[in-house]
């Protein structure tokens, strides 16, 4: 609940924003100045980026949630990780379930779930980065796997 609460406020402030660069944007184009001109167009360009990464997050976000609700719907266990009191995985931990579940990506590289799971091994073990990649292919296989309509 408080993740939501958080991303409500990140996209309530990033509107405001955007709204207001925008705005700007306008009374810049407006002025006689060339330069004025110019600025203005240019700072009319930097809202439609932020929402594009808006968008971007919030369906990774969205996409990668759905992807865990139906892990957890197909009993799949999940990580057998040491929790410390703040509620993060040790370290030992960690790096022992991302070994194990490397060598499960490396045997089933075309399953969703198993890309889901690295995903989460890596986000224990600290790895942002390969996290957020190892969940990315992970819901193109998931999208991949759906029966199409056609």
């Amino acid at each position: 609940m408080i993740t939501r609460a958080w991303v409500g406020l990140m996209l309530a402030l990033t509107l405001f924003y955007v709204l207001t660069l925008f705005g700007r944007g306008v009374i810049l184009i407006q002025d006689p100045s060339l330069i004025a001109k110019a600025m203005g167009l240019g700072i009319l360009v930097l809202p439609l980026f932020a929402l594009w990464g808006l968008f971007m997050e919030v369906r990774f976000g969205l996409r990668s949630q759905q992807l865990a609700k139906r892990l957890i719907t197909m009993e799949i266990p999940g990580l057998d990780l040491e929790l410390r009191a703040s509620g993060r995985a040790t370290k030992e931990s960690a790096t022992r379930e991302l070994d194990r579940i490397k060598k499960l990506a490396a045997a089933d590289s075309a399953s969703w779930t198993t890309a889901f799971l690295l995903g989460e091994a890596y986000a224990a073990a600290g790895d942002r980065r390969n996290a957020r990649s190892a969940i990315r292919r992970a819901i193109l296989l998931a999208d991949d796997s759906k029966p199409s309509n056609n």
